[in-house]
């Protein structure tokens, strides 16, 4: 039953791979299934802390801003802001994490963004799954 479910596993993998991009995965070949297979655990688990990290962040410093800056804001703000935020980013930076493994795993195998590791740790935007595009930060 180990073997079959093994299989079926690998099968679904690259059928999944050559049927959602089949341009890509004929042009990138082997790779193009083994980005996914990579890329998608390394990314849920790198979009869980990148998530959880910049959103409580965003969050804690909106959220005491928003009360006035002072010692009722923050001691209010900064809490509420983290448990907001640790949620909604460690919820949507997985979705990201996985969405990433699997597209830019696809287009771009074994790379860092498939892998959802590129850039700032903090500069992490797991809002734009939703989009389905990156959005452009100003730096």
């Amino acid at each position: 039953m180990k073997k079959f479910t093994y299989i079926f596993s690998v099968l679904a993998i690259v059928l999944t791979t050559f049927t959602a991009r089949p341009a890509s995965a004929m042009e990138k070949g082997v790779l193009s299934v083994f980005g996914p297979i990579i890329g998608m655990p390394i990314g849920a688990v790198a979009g869980l802390v990148r998530g959880t990290l910049s959103k409580s962040y965003e969050y804690a410093d909106t959220l005491s801003e928003s009360m006035g800056d002072g010692t009722l804001g923050r001691a209010v703000g900064i809490p509420l802001g983290l448990v907001i935020g640790s949620a909604t980013g460690s919820v949507t930076g997985v979705v990201k994490g996985l969405y990433d493994g699997f597209v830019i795993g696809i287009e771009d195998p074994l790379s860092a963004e498939s892998a959802s590791v590129d850039g700032k740790l903090l500069d992490y935007e797991p809002y734009d799954v939703f989009q389905g595009q990156k959005v452009e930060q100003a730096q």
